[in-house]
């Protein structure tokens, strides 16, 4: 690594504008959720509403986001983002209204939560794809780690502020506030214009004799081709196995392994969130020479850190390891985010970025499952340890038998032009 221009700023009217709006709707991500959670404890709908809650959350988001990949271009982002946000909006604002009105039973609202986490399948698509083109290239590094320090600070804020505001007002005011919160996303991002080239719009009519099919087919086809998007998915899909135990599992693990209560639980995220920010801190400093084996070796260390906490129950030990797990997570993030702005073209990035998502994700909700089982035999720390190991030999595995370690990005970013579908 090396140390990049410090006077350079990313900091330019569009990008302010897309921070914001990103920070805005993450915070109203957290309220929405939590708002719900809780909604859903008070009215006793109980651990079955509360899992449906969770499954919910995830997986609507990223199995649509590749279908609607192919429909974004990309001088039309910011409109995907703000229709997102409305829609969110709305679909917000009409759950404390149904039950205001005495007229929403759990099946409706999950079925709100699922439309709720579909429509925000749009936005974090077009926000990767969007970055590039408001900064420059060799600023992209420093602009995502930006994003991802400022993210990891306001989630555990979020989530502090949102438990605060549905103990004094109640959960279903706290949704007319979301309500609002998604409004003023979209009104940030509604203002970041993107303009055509003569080139680009030459370009632009070309691409839209493509079917929709063929350009749905081709985003897979880019990461399956692509010697680097295939084994980073392929180690994206692996570290979300591995970090299953510890989702699943963390709370468990804090009453069981270490005898302790809520309180070291949330000490224990905000002390990754400490971490996850300085590290985004320190990499929008320092220059990133190889990003893939920056990023194995990140993923790797993040195995590290499962491994460590799943075997020790000395708080101290368990404190460190939450730190490091934390810097791991944006040593993680930032990489893969330039990987695919710097590697893929313009028009693919939305449906590169969805077709990468969805295939790291679709495995959690069986992964911690599996994680739950096995913990009834085994205890929580040792699954949690377990999961570390997977993520280190994983990470292992990608090093030696693929090319991302050792890859350059911009002949790479020629090759997956020329994919044939």
């Amino acid at each position: 690594m090396e140390k990049t221009n410090l006077s350079e700023s990313v900091w330019n009217k569009r990008f302010t504008s897309l921070f914001i709006s990103r920070l805005i709707k993450n915070t109203g991500e957290s309220f929405a959720f939590t708002s719900v959670l809780w909604l859903l404890i008070l009215r006793g709908d109980g651990a079955l509403g509360t899992g449906l809650l969770l499954a919910v959350t995830v997986l609507p988001s990223s199995l649509l986001a590749p279908i609607l990949g192919p429909l974004m271009k990309k001088h039309h982002l910011s409109k995907w983002m703000f229709a997102s946000d409305v829609v969110r909006a709305t679909i917000v604002l009409i759950i404390p209204l149904l039950h205001f009105s005495h007229l929403l039973p759990l099946w409706l609202l999950i079925s709100l939560m699922v439309i709720q986490s579909a429509t925000g399948a749009a936005y974090n698509p077009a926000s990767v794809a969007i970055l590039p083109q408001i900064v420059p290239k060799h600023l992209i590094q420093k602009a995502n780690a930006i994003l991802q320090s400022s993210f990891e600070i306001v989630a555990l804020a979020a989530v502090m502020v949102a438990g605060l505001l549905v103990k004094l007002i109640g959960p279903a005011d706290t949704l007319l506030i979301t309500t609002a919160l998604f409004i003023i996303s979209g009104l940030f991002i509604i203002g970041v214009k993107l303009k055509k080239t003569d080139e680009e719009k030459a370009a632009g009519i070309k691409q839209a004799k493509n079917t929709y099919l063929y350009n749905l087919k081709r985003g897979f086809l880019v990461v399956k081709n692509h010697h680097i998007l295939f084994a980073l998915t392929l180690y994206c899909i692996l570290m979300n196995v591995a970090a299953a135990p510890w989702q699943a599992l963390s709370a468990v693990y804090v009453a069981e392994a270490l005898q302790s209560d809520s309180m070291v639980y949330s000490i224990l995220r905000g002390v990754a969130a400490v971490g996850a920010f300085m590290m985004g801190f320190a990499l929008a400093k320092v220059k990133i020479k190889r990003f893939g084996l920056f990023f194995i070796v990140a993923g790797m260390i993040e195995g590290a850190a499962f491994f460590i906490t799943g075997m020790s129950t000395w708080l101290p030990v368990v404190l460190l390891a939450s730190f490091i797990f934390g810097a791991a997570v944006s040593a993680i993030n930032v990489p893969e985010m330039v990987i695919i702005q710097t590697s893929v073209d313009q028009d693919d990035q939305p449906q590169v970025y969805a077709v990468i998502n969805a295939s790291s994700n679709v495995f959690l909700p069986l992964a911690a499952v599996v994680s739950g089982v096995l913990a009834e035999r085994f205890g929580a720390g040792p699954v949690i340890a377990g999961g570390g190991v997977l993520e280190i030999l994983s990470g292992i595995a990608i090093f030696l038998f693929t090319g991302l370690a050792k890859s350059h990005l911009t002949a790479d970013k020629q090759k997956s032009e020329t994919v044939e579908v």
